[in-house]
């Protein structure tokens, strides 16, 4: 990681952790992204969820790497704005499309297919994400669901469709607020 990134990166934690509303992953979660995308070699990213960008930097620094490309979706406008900046001020605004608009409906109008997913959205909805997601994930697609440990009871659907469905080998991570990970091997 470049140290003007890290440092924007160590700006937009204590940004987070200071304004009502900006629920950023920790630090060591996006250590585990940012290994897990170089290991994969993953090139095209899904994320739901942006509020002020430091996920995604986190995954676009990586996927810069691995020459991909980043497609977030935030439904605040005033997030999207706020993470616009902050995309800019990493240089990596050319690696990261931002979509403003509910993820419900902005899914299905993407084009292609993704190695990699990252919800960290409305927890109620996980389920529905994955399913208008899942005919555009390549098999090997990593999907990543965070607050799993802290807001498990909200995302039982979910957790239980993924541990469950032939298509994922699935195993929560105890890192941060506890992240479930699956792997698409169907």
């Amino acid at each position: 990681m470049n140290p003007p990134t890290q440092k924007l990166l160590n700006e937009l934690e204590i940004f987070g952790k200071e304004h009502e509303g900006y629920y950023n992953i920790p630090a060591e979660t996006g250590k585990f992204f940012y290994n897990l995308v170089l290991i994969s070699k993953a090139k095209k990213f899904l994320e739901i969820g942006t509020s002020n960008g430091y996920s995604t930097i986190w995954l676009a620094e990586a996927a810069k790497h691995n020459k991909g490309k980043v497609i977030t979706i935030e439904i605040s406008k005033h997030k999207v704005n706020i993470a616009r900046q902050n995309f800019k001020r990493a240089k990596l605004n050319k690696i990261i499309t931002m979509i403003h608009g509910d993820a419900l409906k902005e899914i299905p109008k993407l084009k292609g297919k993704f190695d990699f997913m990252f919800i960290d959205a409305i927890k109620e909805d996980y389920i529905n994400y994955l399913n208008l997601a899942e005919k555009k994930l390549k098999k090997g697609c990593i999907v990543v669901a965070d607050n799993a440990i802290m807001f498990k009871n909200y995302m039982q659907d979910y957790l239980k469709y993924v541990e469950k469905d032939k298509k994922y080998s699935s195993i929560l991570v105890p890192i941060g607020s506890g992240v479930e990970f699956s792997l698409k091997i169907k």
